[in-house]
């Protein structure tokens, strides 16, 4: 299918009135791999090792940001000592089944993981209570409720390049806010379209890619690219501790198939598919 049939189909698609559960079963629209019960641990550590490839903290503060289909990583957590979980996603996407979790701990178990105790868990809300978890569900407007300086360990993974480009530096300042100044960060950026794993996204100008009509579309990047995307990290108080990256062998769409706002950018940065960053807070002497 061309990379714009699969745009047209996408669009009509999110267009049409079914709950994200049935776009769930039918596979087309998903936040997540919540089939696969070892992917939110490899993912969790993933970011943790990337964190902390030390000594691994006790009794921390950790926040997800998109969470997706499960909220598998804070049960994860509580397993590796969390003492609570924030979890901010766009929706309330996560699997209310019990049996899930259950599963998941039975899995942590088998590689040696540290798993928290289910036992007389039998809703959501147990489980919520039970692993210290805060589901919050309202966007950007959800970090704002979380109290500042209480944050050990931030992670998200193919999530960044989803955050509205408008509000993208209102995200990286509310990390800011929330995290202690001994925290950690770790976040994975997929910068490849979200349709045929190229640069199609890159054909449309801004005005028209960064409309609510195509914000709301369930394929939305905001197509900040790498260096953009390290850069707004600095301003928004952080140091970039390490940087790692991969590329195409050469450019998957051309250059002159994309909007001028992009053709003056080095095919060396347009090549770079993803990245995955570990931040820690920049101190001043003010501070």
């Amino acid at each position: 299918m061309p990379w714009w049939s699969k745009i047209i189909f996408k669009i009509i698609l999110s267009r049409l009135p079914i709950n994200y559960g049935q776009w769930v079963k039918m596979k087309v629209f998903r936040h997540g791999n919540i089939d696969n019960l070892w992917s939110p641990c490899k993912k969790f550590l993933l970011h943790f090792n990337n964190g902390y490839p030390e000594e691994k903290p006790q009794k921390f503060y950790c926040l997800e940001l998109g969470p997706g289909d499960s909220v598998a990583s804070g049960v994860i957590a509580k397993g590796l000592g969390a003492s609570k979980t924030y979890l901010v996603d766009v929706g309330e996407y996560a699997t209310h089944d019990i049996d899930y979790y259950r599963a998941l701990c039975r899995e942590m178990k088998k590689h040696n993981m540290p798993a928290p105790d289910l036992t007389g868990v039998n809703s959501f809300k147990d489980l919520l209570k039970v692993c210290n978890i805060e589901y919050l569900t309202d966007g950007i407007s959800s970090l704002s409720t979380i109290p500042t300086s209480s944050i050990d360990f931030i992670w998200s993974h193919s999530v960044l390049e989803h955050v509205r480009k408008n509000t993208f530096s209102d995200v990286v300042s509310e990390f800011r806010r929330v995290i202690v100044d001994t925290g950690r960060m770790s976040h994975n950026a997929d910068l490849k379209d979200h349709l045929g794993g190229a640069l199609n996204n890159l054909r449309f100008p801004e005005r028209f890619w960064e409309s609510d009509f195509m914000a709301n579309s369930g394929f939305y990047t905001n197509r900040i690219q790498h260096q953009d995307m390290l850069c707004q990290f600095k301003k928004g108080g952080f140091n970039i501790v390490k940087n790692e990256v991969a590329r195409w062998d050469k450019l998957p769409t051309e250059i002159s198939r994309m909007d001028s706002l992009f053709k003056n950018i080095s095919v060396d940065e347009l090549r770079i598919c993803t990245t995955h960053i570990k931040l820690e807070p920049a101190i001043t002497d003010a501070q």
